[in-house]
């Protein structure tokens, strides 16, 4: 195990390096929380539906095994562990503890945080679920322990934060958290499958480069080097942090909401609507201060901070009929991506746009 998760923690370490938290107290933080989601993809090994004949490491058990279920805990408790350790290197190590107190974080990043929580506690629950059934659990008790863990792992998080001077317990995270849970365990109950999907895709933002002047007339920085500082260099940082470029969608599968599906309708396709941010440079104004005190504003005529609604096809992969459980594993564990498709979007300034293929 060492050898596999040992690359993951210094990843999960390096994601973060400054200490700013009026700049953007969530974004590094959600980044991990997002890190250790998809750990969690990798600790999943069901689907749900089409148990083969003759069940396959990859297919869930017809009933309860011991040695499934001490392997899932085991792979799960590590994976926590190594979120953990990261967390408290990277994010909670040099703040100072403090008594038990709330933060309101609501109007931050124009709430693009609170939907990475929706859509991070729905994954991790719906892996969870899969990975519960996988060590041969009924649906009901897989459900309610895929959501129980779910919530426990973003709630362990939050109390962290509440113990922090910098930071504190968000009301606004744990509804956002409830209703991502939700939003899987009712679709669970009432239909026994998940017709609407909760995705994430990310569309990399060309940042200008051009310098900008401090507002006292001192230094230069762009929005290029704030984009690098606020959501990091790489493109799995940027993948995870940055509400410029994330898009967290609603995939609905409309043929599973009718009695007699048309023919012509295929069973895979979905249409989704996303929430993207764009001209986002800070958790509430697009100003910063530099550690060597200057300080510096986009031109809010030219990068005013809106929010962006996407419309565009997708494909439920888990619907896609393939017969060895491997590969229902994979389609079932991709299904987290939203696939890049044709889309139209409409701005807060009531703007339509179209994009031949969005990512």
């Amino acid at each position: 195990m060492d050898n596999i998760f040992t690359p993951m923690l210094r990843y999960l370490s390096s994601i973060s390096t400054s200490d700013d938290h009026k700049g953007y107290p969530t974004s590094r933080r959600d980044g991990l929380l997002l890190s250790f989601t998809l750990i969690l993809l990798f600790c999943s090994c069901s689907q749900q539906r089409g148990v083969s004949q003759s069940p396959s490491f990859f297919s869930p058990a017809d009933t309860f095994q011991t040695q499934r279920f001490w392997t899932s805990v085991g792979i799960g408790a590590t994976a926590y562990g190594i979120a953990l350790v990261g967390l408290n290197t990277a994010w909670y190590a040099d703040s100072e503890p403090t008594r038990f107190h709330t933060f309101d974080d609501w109007q931050e990043w124009r709430h693009m945080d609170k939907l990475g929580h929706i859509w991070t506690t729905y994954s991790e629950t719906r892996w969870l679920t899969q990975g519960a059934r996988w060590t041969g659990m009924d649906r009901s008790a897989s459900r309610w322990t895929g959501l129980g863990v779910a919530l426990a792992l973003q709630t362990s998080v939050e109390i962290l934060d509440a113990f922090s001077a910098k930071w504190g317990f968000s009301w606004p995270d744990m509804g956002a958290n409830l209703l991502g849970a939700g939003i899987f365990a009712t679709q669970d109950i009432i239909w026994k499958e998940q017709r609407i999907l909760m995705k994430i895709s990310s569309n990399p933002v060309p940042y200008s480069a051009d310098p900008i002047t401090g507002i006292n007339g001192e230094g230069t920085s762009s929005l290029k080097a704030r984009a690098h500082d606020l959501f990091g260099g790489t493109f799995a940082a940027q993948y995870l942090k940055d509400y410029n470029a994330m898009t967290i969608w609603m995939s609905v599968n409309p043929a599973s909401f009718m009695a007699k599906k048309p023919a012509w309708l295929p069973s895979w396709l979905n249409v989704a609507v996303g929430i993207s941010g764009e001209h986002l440079y800070g958790g509430y104004a697009n100003t910063w201060t530099e550690d060597d005190g200057s300080t510096f504003q986009a031109d809010p005529t030219t990068y005013p901070r809106m929010t962006q609604v996407f419309f565009s096809p997708d494909i439920d992969l888990s619907r896609i009929s393939v017969r060895h459980p491997f590969w229902r594993t994979i389609l079932h564990g991709l299904n987290f991506i939203k696939i890049p498709a044709p889309a139209f979007s409409l701005d807060s300034k009531g703007r339509w746009s179209g994009h031949w293929l969005y990512f």
